[in-house]
């Protein structure tokens, strides 16, 4: 799982802890206009979020990361741009190759 992915995970996380909180009126602040800029604010910032989680691939899984680096790759080929971000993390797809190969050589 690639670094964005991790980040808006955990993002998504958060602002969903945020709205029940606020739902649930345990982050009422005892002045009237702080409780309104803190709960305007909390609902841009989770319409925000759910746009870029939404928007964004999340790549949970090495393969999926995988798939993606190689379909980006391919567009900046067509492209000739070849900046971005780098999704094929070399530790866990070398860590599944090995564990791919112990299990072929052991059948």
């Amino acid at each position: 799982m690639n670094f964005g992915t991790k980040l808006r995970t955990i993002l998504a996380i958060a602002t969903s802890l945020n709205t029940a909180l606020i739902a649930t009126d345990i982050t009422e602040f005892n002045n009237a206009t702080l409780d309104l800029i803190y709960k305007v604010a909390s609902i841009v910032l989770n319409f925000i979020i759910v746009a870029c989680v939404t928007y964004y691939n999340n790549d949970y899984t090495p393969v999926a990361a995988e798939y993606t680096g190689q379909m980006r790759q391919h567009k900046a080929e067509l492209k000739n741009d070849y900046e971005g971000e780098y999704f094929l993390d070399d530790e866990e797809v070398d860590e599944e190759i090995e564990e791919e190969n112990t299990e072929e050589e052991t059948k």
